[in-house]
C-alpha cells in the first residue's frame, strides 16, 4: 500500500472515531443490561461478539476472505439478472469471443472478475481502517472496539431484514459480521440486488453502472 493510500485510510479511520466512541458507550450500557432491551439485548450482543471474534480470526489469518465475501454479495445481486443481461455484461467485461454458454458459468466469470477488482481496491484500506479501530479501542478501554461491534451488528441486522437469503449464507460462516465493511464499496451491487428483487423491470437502469466499472 502506498503512502497516499495509507494516509487516506488512517485519516478516514480517525474521522469516524467519534461516532464509534458514541456507539461504543451505548453498546457498553447494553452489555451491562442497563439499556431498555435489558438481558435480551445483552444476550444478542454477546452472541454477536463471539461471531465477530471468529470472523476476525479468519480474516486476519486469511485476507482472501475479503474476496470471498465480496463475491458472495456480487453473486447474489447477479442472480436477479435475466440471461440476456448477464450475457451483455459478460461480453463487456470478459469478452464476446469467450465461450461461456451456461448461466452458471457466466455468473462465476463475472463474479470472479468484479470481486477481484473491487477487493483489489479496498483490501489494503479496509485492513488498515479495521486495524486502526482495534488498536485504538485497546488504548481507550475497548470503547471504540465496542463501537465497531455495534456497527457490525447493526449491518448484519439490516441485511437480515432486507435480504434473508444472503444473510443466511454469510451467517453460517460468521461473515455477516464483516458485512459492514462492504456496504459502501459494494453499494451499487447491494442496491442492484435489492431493487431487482422488488422490481425486476428496473434491470436496464443498473446495467450502465456495472458495465462502466
Amino acid at each position: 500500500m502506498d503512502a497516499k493510500t495509507l494516509a487516506v485510510s488512517v485519516a478516514d479511520g480517525i474521522a469516524s472515531l467519534p461516532m464509534d466512541f458514541y456507539l461504543g458507550i451505548e453498546r457498553t450500557f447494553q452489555d451491562l443490561s442497563l439499556s431498555d432491551g435489558g438481558r435480551n439485548i445483552q444476550r444478542r450482543n454477546f452472541g454477536d461478539d463471539e461471531r465477530m471474534y471468529r470472523a476476525l480470526n479468519k480474516l486476519f489469518r486469511n485476507r482472501a476472505i475479503l474476496g470471498q465475501v465480496a463475491e458472495m454479495i456480487i453473486k447474489d445481486a447477479l442472480s436477479y439478472l435475466p440471461d440476456p443481461a448477464l450475457k451483455k455484461i459478460t461480453d463487456k467485461l470478459i469478452g464476446a469471443a469467450t465461450s461461456l454458454g451456461s448461466r452458471q458459468s457466466m455468473q462465476l466469470a463475472i463474479t470472479g472478475y468484479l470481486g477481484s477488482k473491487v477487493v483489489g481496491g479496498m483490501m489494503a484500506s479496509t485492513i488498515t481502517k479495521l486495524s486502526l479501530r482495534l488498536w485504538t479501542g485497546s488504548l481507550v478501554g475497548g470503547i471504540v472496539l465496542q463501537g465497531v461491534l455495534s456497527r457490525a451488528s447493526a449491518a448484519s441486522r439490516r441485511l437480515r431484514h432486507k435480504n434473508p437469503e444472503l444473510w443466511s449464507k454469510l451467517y453460517i460462516l460468521d461473515f455477516d459480521m464483516l458485512y459492514f465493511l462492504f456496504e459502501e464499496p459494494l453499494a451499487n451491487y447491494i442496491e442492484l440486488g435489492e431493487t431487482l428483487r422488488k422490481n425486476p423491470l428496473k434491470t436496464e437502469q443498473f446495467l450502465g453502472a456495472i458495465e462502466n466499472l
